[in-house]
């Protein structure tokens, strides 16, 4: 049995902070747990996510915190994802998003369910994809000196 008042977790306040990227894109982990991340995104103007695909352990939630994020499924047409609001993808669900403004798009990135294993990302022919960032010739994020959302 598990002594509560001993064992029990620590809160954590977390700053949603990031600096603005001008080209790329950044993500900066906030918190973490065993079923839980917690991640701030910055996307560039005119940048996005890789292609189609879905997680096959994880659910997510995306709010938009500045500017918008044109969000695309495979079956259903979205409405672009503007400040203030959000987005739940359930785990299986194939998306793509890209920032198609001239100014960043700053995303908070909620993922819930089993730690994210090698190869449980899917293109919707159901192969196996890498993160953009451990892509081949991926885009680097070129940061916008002293300028920072918060």
């Amino acid at each position: 049995m598990t002594d509560i008042a001993t064992d029990s977790p620590t809160p954590l306040i977390v700053s949603l902070r990031t600096q603005l990227a001008s080209q790329g894109h950044t993500k900066d982990l906030l918190a973490s747990s065993d079923r839980m991340t917690v991640h701030i995104h910055c996307y560039a103007p005119k940048g996005g996510e890789n292609g189609m695909h879905a997680h096959t352990q994880e659910d997510h939630v995306f709010v938009c915190l500045q500017g918008e994020a044109v969000f695309r499924g495979l079956e259903v047409p979205l409405p672009p994802l503007r400040r203030n609001q959000a987005i739940f993808l359930p785990r299986g669900c194939f998306y793509s998003f890209s920032n198609e403004q001239n100014e960043p798009c700053i995303l908070l990135r909620v993922g819930a369910g089993e730690k994210e294993r090698s190869g449980e990302r899917l293109d919707p022919q159901g192969n196996p994809i890498v993160g953009r960032g451990k892509k081949a010739h991926a885009v680097k994020p070129v940061l916008i000196e002293n300028a920072f959302f918060e």
